[in-house]
């Protein structure tokens, strides 16, 4: 069949993005032992305007001022999430907000139905159940699970915060990002939200307990992983690729992100989770799987 070779390659660069974004938990965490929440957010997506300059000034005119209201509207609802994901992850093991992220499909598929007329069936409506469930056992499990050490209930809510604001960005990068020029929409994106981080820098400040920052070969390679990997390449291909697959398969994917992200906390930072939070996890991973076969 003619293009059938090709068919898969936007869900393999979701897939590629979902793993990016899993381990870019660990390599948070760690930055924000030498740089501040605002700093780490300015940094890198100041870095990720950098990689999308070329392309953004390649772009006509035209098209560049056409996607300046969309995007900066789209990096106005991104800058949320990230400010609440860099503050809720130093509260947080990396696994932990990896299965609380597992929400945003299922706040997507809310989202959808309020705001676009998509249905929500009752498999979905049971999801959303089960997910609910699973974040409570989540919270409740907190720190009083001895297991997992590192979770505060204020760390859970603000990731939950975190996911609602990535929801509603991914419901406008599905509403726009088929019909704009990717790197002006993408580029628009990333300087509204780092601007805002760069005010919220302006109060936070740089230095983490008023030690000053020690450069050195691990804080180069996580501003490059997080604004090269997972900010300016992920967040221009999210935009190409993601309209191009069935939601039903974008909600399957994106049920890999937990997966991954507590193999990386366990490879990487020795994430233990107690009983309680692996199945407030695994709760929320069912629900993802259950919405995405509503329309299977």
């Amino acid at each position: 069949m003619p293009g059938s070779g090709t068919s898969f390659v936007p869900h393999l660069l979701l897939t590629l993005l979902i793993a990016i974004w899993a381990g870019s938990f660990v390599v948070a965490k760690v930055t924000m032992l030498t740089i501040t929440p605002f700093a780490l957010v300015t940094s890198r997506f100041l870095v990720g305007c950098l990689c999308i300059l070329p392309f953004f000034l390649l772009t006509p005119r035209a098209q560049r001022r056409g996607t300046f209201w969309p995007g900066a509207l789209a990096g106005l609802v991104l800058a949320a999430p990230y400010f609440l994901q860099m503050y809720g992850v130093r509260e947080t093991t990396a696994s932990m907000g990896g299965f609380v992220s597992g929400l945003i499909v299922l706040l997507v598929a809310v989202g959808g139905a309020l705001f676009f007329g998509a249905r929500l069936g009752a498999r979905t409506i049971l999801a959303l159940g089960i997910g609910v469930t699973g974040i409570v056992t989540l919270c409740v499990a907190g720190d009083a699970d001895a297991g997992g050490q590192g979770n505060s209930l204020r760390g859970v809510l603000l990731q939950v915060g975190s996911a609602v604001g990535f929801a509603a960005h991914i419901l406008l990068l599905s509403h726009y990002g088929g019909r704009l020029a990717t790197a002006p929409f993408t580029f628009w994106q990333l300087a509204v939200t780092g601007a805002m981080a760069a005010v919220g820098t302006c109060f936070s400040g740089v230095h983490v307990d008023g030690r000053p920052v020690e450069w050195s070969g691990d804080l180069v390679f996580a501003l490059f992983y997080l604004g090269v990997l997972a900010t300016g390449f992920a967040i221009g291909v999210q935009a190409k690729a993601q309209p191009k697959i069935k939601p039903t398969h974008v909600a399957l994917l994106f049920a890999l992100q937990p997966l991954f992200a507590a193999i990386a906390g366990w490879l990487f930072l020795d994430d233990r989770l107690g009983a309680g939070q692996w199945a407030g996890g695994a709760l929320i991973v069912s629900a993802v799987v259950l919405a995405a076969r509503e329309q299977a």
